[in-house]
């Protein structure tokens, strides 16, 4: 099981994912779990189980990607609702066992103006609310558009990102990792919200995408740095940290 995380704010849209792979309880080398999308100013990152009908995760994808684009098609909303109905079609069994999600992220323009939109392609249909695993494993898939039709209008989070400097965050993975993040970013955010606070100091919040980026780097690192010095019989989550950044489009709405 990986980290994979999606940060959305007004710099623009990062993913971000661990390398790790496990087979079992034991280590399986590294691999990639982030790609970008470009034809639809976009990205996704993956996590579960890493083939597909036998075929490696990393390959599968780049040649759904290429498909989709030879196809022509342009839209982020189609191009989800394909991914799920290939990966519910082409995975075997013992593969959907494993569990299987992906996070598809990017912007759609629409009457001369862009927003955000994120998509959450998985086969589990419940989440433990105690434990943060996930349960009801089945063959079937669901599709859900998270941000623009869910989150947004209830939290009007496109005027957040502009007044209050506000992101946007949607995390999955193995749940000791990916609530340890979460820990992890909301410990250090305050503590940095102290130190940009000094005013003899010069340290600030981000202003940039990049900026954004190398946060969001040291989050990750800090998850990883903790499985390596950890008890569990394989480094479920760690490695090079893999990333896609999709910048904020100058024509972005500016409300929900």
């Amino acid at each position: 099981m990986s980290l994979i995380l999606t940060h959305l704010n007004k710099f623009g849209i990062v993913h971000a994912s661990d390398s790790n792979l496990t087979s079992g309880r034991a280590p399986a080398g590294q691999a990639r779990k982030t790609f970008p999308v470009r034809y639809l100013s976009a990205g996704l990152t993956v996590a579960g189980a890493y083939t597909v009908g036998g075929r490696k995760m990393d390959k599968w994808m780049q040649d759904f990607i290429g498909a989709q684009l030879a196809s022509g098609l342009r839209s982020l909303k189609v191009f989800a609702s394909l991914l799920g109905a290939a990966l519910e079609r082409e995975m075997r069994a013992d593969e959907k066992r494993s569990g299987s999600m992906v996070h598809i992220a990017g912007y759609v323009k629409e009457s001369g103006k862009a927003h955000p939109e994120f998509y959450f392609v998985r086969n589990f249909h419940q989440m433990d609310p105690v434990t943060g695993g996930y349960l009801d494993l089945k063959d079937q898939f669901s599709v859900s558009e998270d941000f623009w039709s869910r989150d947004c209008p209830r939290d009007n989070l496109i005027s957040a990102f502009q007044s209050k400097g506000f992101a946007q965050i949607y995390i999955n993975g193995y749940p000791p990792g990916r609530i340890a993040y979460l820990g992890v970013m909301q410990q250090l955010t305050a503590v940095f919200s102290q130190i940009w606070g000094n005013p003899e100091w010069r340290f600030r919040p981000p202003r940039s995408l990049a900026e954004t980026v190398s946060f969001v780097k040291l989050f990750m690192s800090a998850i990883g740095t903790l499985f390596e010095a950890s008890d569990y019989p394989a480094p479920y989550i760690g490695g090079r940290i893999q990333l896609c950044k999709i910048p904020c489009p100058r024509n972005i709405v500016t409300t929900c």
